[in-house]
């Protein structure tokens, strides 16, 4: 039986940390199962779901004090279930994908929607970038998102187009097949 945890990490970015984080957690014989790591601004950040053998786990909240120290980082702990054991409620998987001139509020009004409805966002990531010729700031949201099995599509989809129209945001939503 294993025990998990997950460590998120954020600090001053500089070469060598993933490798600094990997080779400690490999010393203390703790696997990495998933990773999310990024440069935001000149921050590096980091949140991680580790496995090990209980024992490992349950002393390692003492060791990683050490594994601050040596990068500078930020680090906090905490442990958890496996991801087997989560419990979800029946749904289906889809991706959402946001583009638009960038302006403040893009993620609250679309995020919100999903709330209400009760979506559960697996993964979300966004961006500004330039456009090629123009120079003009263009958002970009990528979510992986959970869509109870009890609303409608078409409801959604047309909430979603309405807000597109209205803040001029070009939306797209697909099914996904998690397993391919």
């Amino acid at each position: 039986m294993k025990a998990y945890l997950v460590l998120t990490a954020i600090g001053p970015d500089r070469p060598g940390l993933v490798d600094e984080i990997s080779a400690f957690l490999s010393s203390k014989k703790i696997n990495i199962e998933e990773s999310r790591m990024a440069v935001l601004g000149g921050e590096f950040a980091v949140i991680l779901l580790a496995s090990g053998e209980p024992g490992i786990i349950d002393r390692f909240g003492a060791e990683f004090n050490a594994l601050q120290k040596n990068t500078g980082l930020s680090i906090q702990i905490k442990p958890t279930m496996s991801p087997g054991e989560r419990r979800v409620a029946p749904s289906f998987p889809h991706r959402l994908e946001a583009t638009s001139m960038d302006h403040p509020g893009i993620v609250h009004y679309i995020t919100s929607i999903l709330h209400k409805r009760n979506i559960n966002i697996e993964s979300l990531e966004s961006r500004v970038t330039n456009a090629p010729l123009s120079g003009a700031p263009i958002f970009k949201m990528i979510c992986i998102i959970n869509i109870p099995a009890e609303e409608k599509m078409s409801s959604i989809r047309k909430e979603l187009e309405k807000l597109g129209d209205k803040m001029d945001i070009d939306i797209e939503m697909e099914a996904i097949d998690l397993y391919k």
